[in-house]
């Protein structure tokens, strides 16, 4: 009975092996033609990851709550679980943890890791030798002022549900005009049991490859909350880089038919902007600042004291963590990418003047 026994037990840990073993190769496979066979990342997320949004992101949105959260918060108890069950099998345990690996690198690779290397949604030609002045740039911070004015306070930012609704209807009225970002969008979703950790570590979202969700900080300020959920859903049409998905979110937003949404891009557009221009040219950035609304003034002073209060080692940790990771996707600038904002909005006002 005992022998018995062990060649079942070897059979199970031969069975996670060779499955582990195939996974990951095709995972390799599928890096290794999205980084050097040309065209094949545009392919791949247009025909395939496409379906995978459609399919998989329509099962996970099915969940009131984030499933990749869920996951996060349950999966280590049920390692240590089986670890602790088959501690006089300890192999077997260790085959199955392999095999958990084998197959969160596999949805990495193919929800994720390849459209790294898709086609650009910017120009890049152009933003490459794309230079503006300083009286450029204080141009269109007065833009932003204007249209700050036009926005108001009111209405309050939607929360919950209604913000998730809201942000897929920006996306889709946005992909009328850009139909490489036609296509179905999940429901974002809003972290409650771990927001405390992210805004920690300074993260305002997050989009899971593992579960094709869109994830975003429920604890931050809310003025934040429109263009983040805008610009996770981005990466849910593949497009990975976080200067041209903060590019797309803020397109969204400020194309929005809701009002607040609109304040949630054009709040966002004078952080990115404005402090840009503070760096350039200090006395115009405060000649321009008090110019701004009351409330706008209001939200960016309380969005900037909560981002504030939470630089911490793990923020700091996790922005060198982040930086690693970009650049080793082909993100050259890291999390200087994120800066490409700025250059991205001011080539869009000049381009449509």
């Amino acid at each position: 009975m005992f022998h018995e026994d062990m060649k079942q037990t070897d059979k199970r840990i031969a069975k996670s092996i060779r499955i582990s073993v195939i996974l990951l190769c095709a995972a390799g496979m599928l890096l290794i033609a999205a980084r050097y066979a040309g065209g094949f990342a545009q392919w791949y997320s247009v025909n395939v990851y496409s379906l995978i949004t459609a399919t998989a992101g329509r099962l996970s949105g099915a969940a009131p709550f984030s499933v990749a959260e869920a996951a996060v918060c349950v999966l280590p108890f049920i390692i240590i679980a089986d670890l602790i069950r088959c501690r006089k099998r300890l192999r077997e345990a260790f085959s199955r943890i392999l095999l958990l690996v084998s197959v969160l690198f596999f949805l990495y690779a193919a929800n994720c890791g390849v459209n790294y290397h898709r086609d650009t949604f910017a120009d890049t030609e152009a933003l490459s030798g794309a230079e503006f002045t300083k009286d450029q740039l204080a141009e269109f911070c007065e833009y932003i002022i204007s249209n700050l004015y036009e926005c108001g306070p009111y209405p309050e930012y939607p929360q919950g549900s209604e913000l998730a609704g809201e942000a897929r209807k920006s996306m889709t009225k946005l992909s009328e005009h850009e139909p490489s970002l036609r296509g179905y969008y999940p429901v974002p979703k809003q972290l409650t049991v771990l927001s405390g950790v992210f805004s920690a570590m300074g993260v305002s979202g997050i989009y899971s490859p593992f579960t094709v969700e869109a994830n975003i900080n429920g604890e931050m300020p809310d003025m934040e909350k429109p263009f983040t959920a805008c610009h996770e859903l981005s990466h849910l049409r593949g497009y990975m880089n976080e200067g041209e998905a903060s590019y797309i979110g803020w397109l969204a937003c400020t194309g929005s038919d809701d009002q607040s949404f609109k304040r949630s891009g054009w709040l966002i557009a004078w952080v990115y902007a404005g402090g840009t221009l503070k760096r350039v040219d200090p006395e115009r950035y405060d000649s321009l600042r008090e110019k701004l609304p009351s409330y706008a003034v209001s939200e960016i002073e309380a969005n900037d004291l909560f981002w504030s209060s939470h630089v911490t080692k793990a923020s700091e940790i996790q922005d060198r963590v982040n930086d690693a990771y970009l650049k080793a996707n082909g993100q050259k600038g890291g999390i200087q990418s994120y800066g490409m904002l700025t250059t991205l909005m001011l080539m869009h006002y000049y381009s449509a003047r």
